[in-house]
C-alpha cells in the first residue's frame, strides 16, 4: 500500500480501506492491554459469544469474548466490575474498535450494580414493593396515558399495537426525556399531569439501551412519584434482559414497550367475540324472562278470573241450583216414603175394631177406684202416725217433768246426775222443771 493513499482527491480510498488501516494502527501501535471497569450492556448469542462494554464514569468502550477464548466458561453480568486482558482491534464491518478480549477477571460488584442494589434494599424497607399497596390494573381500559419521548421507537411500537388490537381506545401521550440531564424531571412532570387528568391507566416506557441510557429509571424522586400516584401505573422498561426500579414499584410491569401494549390493549376482536356471546347468552336470558314472565301473567290472571264476583256468583248459584235440586229430590222421595208407611199403617189399622167408648168407661172406672185407694191408704196412714206421737210423747222426758219430776245435771259438763256420788261440796248443779230451770249450789 503506498503511504500516500487518501491524502489526495485523486488517491480516496474506501471506507474498508480506512476501517483496515485503522485496525492495523491500533494492533500494531497499541496491541494488548489489561483494562478495568464495570461491566454493561452484556448479552450473548446463539454461538455463545459474550458481547459487553467496560465502563468508567466517563467513558466505555466496547468488548468482544469469543467461545474458543480460554476460560470461555466465565460468564459476566451487569454490574461487575472485571479485570480484562485483549487485544485493542477494530470491527472492519461497522467500523466499531473493541477489545477481543481474552482472559477475564473479576473484582467485585460495580458501581452502578451497586447503587441500584442499595436503592432497591432501601425502597423495599419502605414498602415501595408491597404487593398489598398495588393498585389493580382495570380489565378495561378507554383511557390510557403514555409517558415517553414522542420521537422514541418505543411510543411507534406502542402505538402500532394499539391500532391493531383496539383502535378505539383513546390515548394521550405525555411526552418527556427517557434520558439526559432533564430526563428525570420531565418525567416527574408528565406522570404528574397525566394522574390529574383522570386516566384509567398510565404507561411510563421507553426502548432499549445501555444500563447508562436506562439509569433515569433508577431515580429515587421517579419511583417516590410512581408510589404515590392515584392512578394505576404499568412500567415497561428496556427489553426482558433489563431491570429498573421503576418496574418494581410501578402497580404492573411488562418486559418490552409492546408486551405493555399488548397487556393494556385486549384485542378488539376478541372483544366483538366474546361480546356477541354475551349477547346471545342476553338475549336468551331475555326470552326465557319473558315467557316465564306471560306464564305468571296467564296463571295470574286465570286466578284473577276465579276470584272475580261475577265468577263466585256463578259458581254459588251453580251450588244453590244443584243444592235446591238435590232438597227437591229428597223432598219427593221422603213424601213417597211417608206416603207407603201411612198406606201400610191404614192397612194395619183396618185389622182393628176399635171401641172408645167402652175403653173410655173402663178408664174412668179404674180412676175411681184408684182415687179411692189412695185416700184410704191416707186415712191409715195418718192414724198410724198419730199413735206414734202419742207414744213418743208418753216416752218423752219432758212428758215426765210435767206431771211434777226434774232432771238435775252437772253444770260443768252437762251430765244427768243419777247418784250422789257424781258431786261434791261445792259443785253447781242445774235443775230442770216443766217451766225454766234452778241453778244450785251442793253445800252438804
Amino acid at each position: 500500500m503506498h503511504t500516500n493513499n487518501g491524502k489526495t482527491p485523486e488517491n480516496a480510498i474506501k471506507p474498508s480501506q480506512l476501517n483496515r488501516l485503522a485496525k492495523s494502527s491500533l494492533e500494531n501501535s497499541i496491541g494488548s492491554v489489561w483494562i478495568t471497569g464495570e461491566v454493561t450492556n452484556a448479552s450473548a448469542n446463539q454461538n455463545l459469544h459474550i458481547y459487553f462494554a467496560l465502563k468508567d464514569a466517563s467513558a466505555a468502550v466496547n468488548c468482544a469474548f469469543f467461545k474458543n477464548a480460554n476460560f470461555s466458561n466465565i460468564r459476566v453480568k451487569n454490574g461487575d466490575n472485571v479485570l480484562v486482558y485483549g487485544q485493542v482491534s477494530l470491527f472492519e464491518k461497522t467500523g466499531n474498535y473493541q477489545i477481543i478480549v481474552k482472559r477475564i477477571e473479576k473484582s467485585g460488584v460495580g458501581d452502578r450494580a451497586k447503587a441500584f442494589g442499595e436503592l432497591k434494599v432501601q425502597l423495599e424497607a419502605m414498602g415501595y414493593f408491597s404487593q398489598e399497596k398495588k393498585k389493580p390494573i382495570p380489565k378495561i381500559i378507554n383511557s390510557l396515558a403514555i409517558v415517553t419521548s414522542q420521537t422514541s421507537a418505543a411510543i411507534t411500537d406502542v402505538l402500532n399495537v394499539i391500532k391493531r388490537r383496539n383502535p378505539l381506545l383513546d390515548v394521550s401521550i405525555y411526552h418527556a426525556s427517557v434520558q439526559g440531564d432533564n430526563a428525570v424531571e420531565e418525567i416527574i412532570d408528565a406522570l404528574l399531569t397525566a394522574d390529574i387528568n383522570n386516566h384509567d391507566v398510565i404507561l411510563l416506557t421507553r426502548g432499549g439501551g445501555s444500563i447508562d441510557d436506562l439509569w433515569t429509571f433508577n431515580d429515587v424522586s421517579i419511583a417516590q412519584t410512581l408510589f404515590n400516584l392515584e392512578t394505576p401505573c404499568v412500567s415497561a422498561i428496556g427489553h426482558e434482559r433489563d431491570s429498573a426500579i421503576t418496574d418494581l414499584v410501578a402497580d404492573s410491569f411488562a418486559i418490552t414497550p409492546t408486551a405493555a401494549a399488548e397487556m393494556l390493549t385486549p384485542d378488539i376482536n376478541n372483544l366483538k367475540i366474546k361480546l356477541n356471546h354475551n349477547l346471545q347468552t342476553l338475549q336468551q336470558l331475555i326470552i326465557a324472562t319473558i315467557n316465564n314472565k306471560s306464564q305468571q301473567i296467564d296463571n295470574s290472571f286465570h286466578q284473577l278470573e276465579k276470584s272475580h264476583p261475577q265468577t263466585k256468583i256463578q259458581l254459588e248459584k251453580q251450588k244453590l241450583k244443584s243444592t235446591s235440586e238435590k232438597l227437591q229430590q229428597l223432598i219427593t222421595q221422603s213424601i213417597q216414603t211417608k206416603s207407603s208407611q201411612l198406606s201400610l199403617a191404614n192397612n194395619f189399622l183396618k185389622h182393628y175394631d176399635f171401641n172408645l167408648k167402652e175403653q173410655k168407661s173402663k178408664l174412668d172406672y179404674l180412676k175411681y177406684n184408684l182415687t179411692q185407694s189412695i185416700e184410704h191408704s191416707l186415712v191409715y196412714k195418718k192414724n198410724q202416725l198419730h199413735n206414734l206421737i202419742l207414744t213418743l210423747n208418753t216416752l218423752s222426758p219432758l212428758s215426765t217433768l210435767s206431771r211434777g219430776y226434774s232432771i238435775t245435771l252437772k253444770s260443768s259438763d252437762n251430765t244427768i246426775i243419777t247418784d250422789k256420788s257424781q258431786i261434791k261440796i261445792n259443785d253447781i248443779i242445774t235443775t230442770r222443771l216443766k217451766n225454766g230451770t234452778i241453778r244450785s249450789k251442793v253445800i252438804s
